[in-house]
Formats: C-alpha cells, structure tokens, sequence
C-alpha cells in the first residue's frame, strides 16, 4: 500500500466495498466453469490432506518403517515437482484441458489399482510408494491447470476470486481429508478409497464445467489470414 502503485487502470479498479465483494462471490459461485473446476480442486486437495495427515500412521503401524518417512514422502514430493516442471514445459504446446483431463482419469486409474492391491492384501513398502508417487504427480498436473481454469471466466475480479477460491478449496479440503483420516484402520485401504473417491466427485465436477465433454479445447488459434 505504501510502496507499490495501483497497476490497474482507474476505469478498472474496484473499491473494497461490500457491495463489490458480495458481487465478486455472487460472480465466482455462479459461473460453471469457476465454480465446478474449484470443487474439483477441493476434492482432490481434501486427498492429499489425507495422505499428509496419514502417511506417519502408515509408515509406523502398517510397514513399521516408522524411520523410512521422512525419505519416502520426500520422494513423493520430488515426483510431484518433476510433473509441476513437466507441465510448465508442455502446456502451451497442448493446452490445460488436454493435459489435466487425461491426468486426472490416470489419477483415477492409478488410485484404483492402489485400492486392489490394498484390499488384496498385498501392500508392501514398494507399491505404496511407487503408487503414492503416481498419484502425486498425477495430482500435480491436473490441479495445477484446474486452479488455473477456475480463474479462467474472473478476469475482472481474479483478485477477490482466487481468495475465495482459496478458501473453499482449503476449507472444502481440510473437511474431506479430516473425514478420510479418521477411517484409518492399521492399513492403507481408507487411503487408496479415499484418494479414488476424490478422483471420481472431481471427474463429475470436470465434466459439469465441460458439458460432459473432456479435452476439448477452449480457445482456438485463429486461422492463417483471419
């Protein structure tokens, strides 16, 4: 406030009133797109909440490994920055809705193969963290160009939108990842379910904000000569 001048036109500037924030909120919870694509963002982020609240009870109860945590959920996190630098590299070669719609059904795909191998009872160190990792990068690329999207349709207010957006995807979040954290049962299973349940509620908000239509792209490059 005391340094940095106004970067907004006058003509463009919205005071801090009441009535222009309650019109900002009106605005974000009733378009579609913003509002579906940020419960899909809240879903999936009430998934990693989960994995974050339930990976030291894992570690130590289920593969008493209690020592190995700390290295394993960092390599977790390395594969989450490696898909986070791959998508800065390909998405304005194949555009966000390519790239976050086809993470998201592998997301679904690969917490769902978790979800067998947990239920069968073959869950062991090694496919937590190989499943863990995919799923992390996976989560990577789609919420990333999600978060983005939401943004799309707020150019006039993407300030107070992405604050409200905020918080209804950390408070939507914490709720889903508290509810996923207290069916932990000694075994990753409530994780897996969980992770795939957030998938699938964040795939029907996808497809609300689409019209029942993945990868379709958004904005044409015009034509040579137009």
């Amino acid at each position: 406030m005391l340094r940095l001048p106004e970067t907004l036109h006058p003509e463009f500037r919205l005071s801090l009133t009441v009535r222009h924030i309650a019109g900002a909120a009106v605005t974000v919870l009733t378009d579609r797109t913003s509002l579906c694509y940020t419960l899909a963002v809240a879903v999936m982020f009430g998934a990693l909440i989960a994995y974050v609240g339930m990976v030291q009870q894992i570690f130590a109860a289920v593969f008493h490994r209690a020592s190995w945590m700390p290295t394993m959920f960092a390599l977790c996190a390395i594969f989450m920055g490696l898909a986070s630098l791959l998508n800065s590299r390909i998405v304005e070669r194949l555009g966000m809705r390519r790239i976050s719609h086809a993470a998201l059904l592998i997301y679904i795909g690969v917490t769902l193969a978790h979800v067998l191998v947990a239920a069968l009872g073959v869950e062991r160190l090694w496919t937590f963290v190989a499943l863990q990792s995919a799923t992390m990068a996976c989560f990577s690329l789609a919420v990333s160009n999600f978060g983005a999207m939401a943004l799309d349709p707020l150019g006039a207010i993407a300030g107070i939108g992405a604050s409200l957006q905020g918080f209804v995807t950390t408070f939507g979040g914490a709720l889903i990842g508290a509810a996923i954290g207290r069916n932990f049962n000694g075994t990753t299973l409530p994780l897996a379910i969980g992770a795939l349940g957030a998938g699938i509620a964040s795939l029907v908000f996808v497809l609300l904000a689409e019209r029942w239509r993945l990868f379709r792209p958004h904005h044409l490059a015009p034509s040579d000569g137009h």
